[in-house]
């Protein structure tokens, strides 16, 4: 038997205490949300079989909105957050004499929890905070900016391009920094000016970290509740809070349990279609 066959075992072995924690705590969790959906466990009646708290969430208009708000707050706090992150990337790729002390500033949120940086952005974009006060003591605008609990929800955007940025960017700066650098020098050899180095070399080849932290991100800001409950608009609400508010405020465990279950499969499915964009577009390269 080869050695390699024999630490196999082991490695086994070695694995179950973490991977079997994280299968059981969060299989049996994913398996009692579905069941409790579908009208078991339930904690203010008779548990039996039954479609109605399904239908009864399906046919809510709340529900329905809260659903397409966390979409929102989803796609573009993940897109926004790169948007920013990927420019610093290129940034912290070439060593300079700022770079440590910019590093050190933009790690700052990674210490923060997200309830305290709702509330320390809340202060900044409030119809009294310090952006509005700054821009009508420079005479830019004559009354405050509605930016805290707008309809859109770009208060909710703004927070969490700003907490996960770091993440973000750590992921973004690794894909870069796999790029080598005889690659740009031969681009640039042949011709090639910024943009075309940038569209058509960094972009491209950074696409599996992209995607790689657009999703994460997705899934960070699509279920969040500290940040919306904050910052986020009255109506709608996102599906994590709205789900707090069946759960104790109307004591409606099933049809919250509804909401936990269409969260899941929501994120299944927006992580398979990054990954079948990402399997085209490296198909397409």
């Amino acid at each position: 038997m080869k050695k390699k066959d024999k630490m196999t075992p082991f490695i086994i072995l070695m694995l179950i205490p973490g991977v079997g924690f994280i299968v059981f705590f969060i299989g049996s969790s994913i398996v009692i949300t579905v069941l409790q959906s579908l009208g078991f466990f339930n904690m203010m009646g008779e548990s039996s079989f039954t479609l109605d708290h399904w239908k009864s969430i399906l046919s809510s208009r709340e529900a329905m909105d809260s659903l397409l708000f966390s979409l929102k707050m989803g796609i573009l706090s993940s897109v926004g957050t790169v948007l920013v992150a990927f420019p610093l990337a290129l940034f912290f790729r070439k060593s300079g004499p700022a770079k440590g002390m910019l590093g050190s500033i933009i790690k700052v949120p990674l210490f923060i929890p997200a309830l305290v940086a709702a509330f320390l952005i809340l202060n900044l974009i409030s119809y009294h905070g310090l952006i509005n006060t700054t821009l009508m003591r420079l005479n830019i605008i004559n009354e405050p900016l509605r930016m805290l609990n707008d309809s859109f929800g770009w208060g909710v955007i703004s927070i969490q391009v700003w907490k996960n940025l770091p993440f973000v960017l750590l992921i973004l700066m690794a894909a870069i920094s796999s790029i080598r650098d005889d690659t740009i020098d031969a681009a640039k050899n042949l011709g090639a000016g910024y943009w075309s180095v940038l569209f058509r070399i960094y972009i491209p080849l950074a696409m599996p970290g992209i995607l790689v932290a657009m999703i994460l991100m997705f899934i960070r800001a699509f279920g969040d509740f500290p940040i919306t409950s904050v910052a986020g608009p009255v109506y709608p609400s996102s599906v994590a809070n709205r789900m707090q508010i069946m759960a104790n405020l109307y004591q409606e465990w099933n049809q919250a349990a509804v909401l936990g279950v269409i969260i899941i499969i929501t994120t299944f499915f927006v992580i398979w279609a990054y990954s079948r964009f990402a399997e085209l577009v490296q198909g397409g390269a």
